[in-house]
């Protein structure tokens, strides 16, 4: 009974079962092991799969007892990699400013656009990889989870290779990237100025001046239109944002409308209406509109002279100057702009009954065509009301746009302020909601607030003024 085992042989599993030691008991003078025995261990204990026999044998050949090592392991399971897009251009244009040190604006560092040429690779499609199954030293299989597959690219302005991982420019243009869908489209790029020898610009895109604007032309865009000089007593209507990265010379003449944003080194003498916000170093004498917020910044930055009105609020570090030039700053919800809702409301309400009217008088029409079985389909007077309510459609489906882009405007203007970081001259009006104050005394770094119907004024570390 030399070989019989005198004490039970230790097998040990990890708790993921990825891994099993072994331990053999100390055993009296001239008794040992056999391999078999150690074997069949392993087996009562589940252990199937990845067994290092050589480590069984060391131990058994140098009577290593007493002591667990590591005798078999599993085979851990790797997921796949999913397919990915590799993007050859910047997707997310980044459209914010870069503020100086003395705390004015660099419009140059402004990046709207993001051109692309001809032939240029924009995107590279990386397969997925598959992963591997795993499994434990018990012979359990590890499911790995496999790479997903991404589908093509969708938009225009590119072509795909054959083997559909190469993405290529086909036109030269500005790039966009939006909910995952690429568009190339084509820009207006005039390498310098726009004056009577270029004519007005109208282009169904974004339009790029890398020189002046001068007097007297107009710019016309679906897109964005930056502007790398000065603009004069121009105007510019852009379906999106305005940059003018040498600011805007208005001259009493000069206009600018968007349905976007306007960027601006400096606004003087001029008139902007913008539906979105308006940021600027300074501005003179102007007559500024924005349905969102305006931000006049820089360590010296001023609104002098002029109306500036900013749904959201207005913040500048002043308002007015010493000389008490006549500035009136506003901000939330005007009365121009309640008035025009109830006359929209009502002019939707009169459209709408007409539209009722004409239905009517349709339904007669089809009623005798029923009755006298006859084909009024030509007749012109069916046709005329055809006509009538096409147009009072489209009349109602307009008034329709624009009360819901105001009702959204006099939300937004909601708790709107007017801040000024350092100080408001005599000779400014502030108002918010209608609600007026004359500045008679110079004031220092404060914030205006409505409050119960009054303007309050606090400082801008939140304490009450006055």
């Amino acid at each position: 009974m030399a070989n019989d085992v005198k004490r039970e042989i230790s097998v040990r599993l990890s708790h993921d079962e990825m891994e099993a030691y072994l331990m053999l008991p100390f055993l009296g003078k001239n008794e040992y092991y056999s391999k078999s025995e150690v074997m069949a261990a392993l087996t009562q204990t589940r252990v199937k799969v990845g067994i290092d026999e050589s480590v069984i044998d060391e131990m058994l050949e140098t009577e290593c007892y007493g002591r667990e090592r590591l005798v078999a392991q599993g085979t851990p399971s790797a997921d796949g990699t999913d397919a990915y897009y590799e993007y050859m251009f910047n997707t997310n244009p980044d459209k914010k400013p870069v503020i100086r040190a003395d705390g004015s604006v660099d419009y140059w560092s402004i990046h709207a656009i993001e051109m692309v040429d001809e032939g240029q690779v924009i995107a590279v499609y990386h397969e997925p990889i598959d992963g591997h199954h795993g499994m434990t030293v018990c012979g359990k299989l590890i499911m790995a989870k496999r790479g997903r597959p991404l589908p093509p690219l969708m938009g225009k302005g590119f072509e795909k290779s054959e083997d559909g991982k190469t993405y290529t420019a086909s036109l030269t243009g500005k790039i966009d990237m939006v909910g995952g869908r690429i568009s190339i489209l084509p820009i207006y790029e005039i390498n310098g100025n726009v004056d009577l020898t270029t004519g007005n610009i109208e282009f169904r895109g974004d339009v790029l001046v890398h020189g002046n604007v001068t007097s007297g032309t107009t710019i016309k865009a679906t897109g964005t239109v930056t502007i790398d000089g000065t603009a004069e007593a121009c105007v510019i209507d852009a379906g999106k944002d305005v940059i003018l990265r040498g600011g805007f010379l208005g001259g009493y003449k000069g206009i600018i409308r968007t349905k976007g944003n306007v960027y601006a080194k400096f606004i003087e003498y001029a008139k902007i209406e913008a539906d979105g916000f308006l940021e600027a170093n300074s501005t003179l004498s102007s007559d500024i509109f924005c349905r969102d917020k305006v931000f006049i910044n820089g360590k010296h930055a001023a609104i002098v002279g002029g109306t500036v009105y900013g749904a959201r609020g207005v913040e500048a570090f002043n308002f007015g100057n010493p000389n008490e030039i006549h500035t009136s700053i506003r901000a939330g919800v005007l009365h121009e702009t309640l008035l025009e809702v109830e006359n929209l409301k009502k002019q939707l309400d009169d459209d709408n009954e007409m539209i009722f009217k004409i239905n009517s008088g349709l339904q007669q029409f089809d009623q005798m065509a029923a009755q006298m079985n006859v084909d009024v389909k030509n007749d012109e007077r069916r046709v005329a009301l055809l006509r009538a309510r096409i147009a009072k459609q489209a009349d109602a489906a307009s008034a329709k746009d624009k009360l819901a882009k105001l009702r959204t405007l006099i939300e937004s203007a909601k708790g709107a302020t007017i801040k000024a970081s350092q100080d408001v001259f005599p000779g400014v009006d502030v108002s918010i909601n209608e609600v007026l104050v004359r500045v008679k005394e110079q004031q220092n770094a404060v914030q205006y607030v409505l409050r119960d119907g009054q303007l309050v004024m606090f400082s801008v570390k939140g304490e009450l003024v006055g």
